[in-house]
């Protein structure tokens, strides 16, 4: 297996924080006091978004095979998911509805936009961002708005190029596939994914899914493959991985509808394996790929498992 880093709830004591999983499955707690999402690997350093008495920013080394605290710096909001973008790192808050631009040269946020939506005065719950398939703009899912905003980074600073609408759904994550030039947009409420085409610096509706599931069930971590060719999709509740081919268009063909641990919190492709966090049942599940079935072949215990590292 392939070094996993992932963010863990842990217990009251221990192995609260981020989790390093090295490829002899031996781990590396980097425990922090307070709740940590999100963390981010770049350039041999990790970036974690921390709560507790105040919000930081943690930035950890790696030197002789370990990583150690190097820093951290204090922040108006504490943010759940990240990318990077020309050497910054955007950062999405799901608690205080923004996303910020954060300089790891100087340590600081340099700007913030609050999502806000015509006629209505709740707060947005920014859920994730990302890098437009071009690689001009950011894009960034709100959780709670219900909207995707479009943005280009002019002087170190937001501008709102556009916002796509969407019903109470509770959209949640986003990413997308350089093979077929969609992103793929899960929804907690619905269990639908909309297949979004990327044409003339916008996005736009092509397909939507509708994936088999109860009425208790929450769509949960959404992943693609490197290759831009594979889909894998959890449902919390059902505690199902729905596992898909991407077609050149877009659209989406179900290859694989596999039970797994509870909670399926989280998803990353590895290679030829898909690493699932399951928060309930307190492990990270490797499944095989093997022509085109999932098949669970380990199971690392982690406390709470959250989120893995944003690539």
């Amino acid at each position: 297996m392939e070094k996993i880093i992932c963010t863990a709830y842990g217990d009251s004591l221990k192995n609260k924080g981020i989790a390093i999983i090295e490829e002899d499955k031996k781990i590396q707690y980097l425990t922090v006091s307070g709740k940590c999402n999100f963390c981010i690997e770049h350039d041999g350093v990790i970036y974690a978004s921390v709560q507790n008495e105040k919000n930081q920013i943690l930035e950890f080394k790696r030197s002789e095979g370990a990583y150690s605290l190097a820093g951290a710096y204090e922040t108006e909001y504490f943010y759940s998911h990240g990318c990077m973008f020309e050497g910054k790192l955007i950062l999405a808050s799901f608690s205080d509805g923004l996303d910020a631009i954060y300089d790891p040269d100087i340590h600081k946020v340099v700007d913030t936009y609050i999502h806000r939506r015509e006629g209505r005065i709740d707060r947005g719950r920014s859920h994730y961002v990302g890098v437009t398939p071009d690689g001009k703009y950011i894009y960034s899912v709100d959780n709670g708005l219900q909207q995707i905003c479009l943005y280009e980074i002019k002087d170190g600073k937001f501008v709102l190029l556009d916002i796509r609408e969407f019903s109470e759904e509770n959209i949640r994550l986003m990413p997308y596939s350089s093979f077929s030039n969609c992103a793929y947009l899960n929804t907690e409420v619905t269990n639908r994914i909309y297949v979004m085409s990327y044409e003339q610096e916008r996005f736009h509706i092509r397909s939507i899914e509708n994936m088999e599931s109860s009425e208790k069930c929450f769509s949960g971590g959404n992943s693609i493959s490197a290759d831009g060719k594979r889909l894998c999709v959890s449902l919390r509740g059902d505690d199902f991985l729905h596992y898909y081919k991407i077609r050149e268009d877009g659209t989406l063909d179900l290859l694989c509808r596999k039970k797994c641990g509870e909670m399926p919190r989280d998803i990353a492709f590895k290679n030829d394996r898909i690493y699932v966090s399951c928060t309930g049942s307190n492990e990270i599940e490797i499944y095989d790929i093997k022509n085109d079935q999932l098949e669970k072949v380990d199971e690392i215990p982690i406390i709470q498992p959250i989120t893995f590292a944003c690539a």
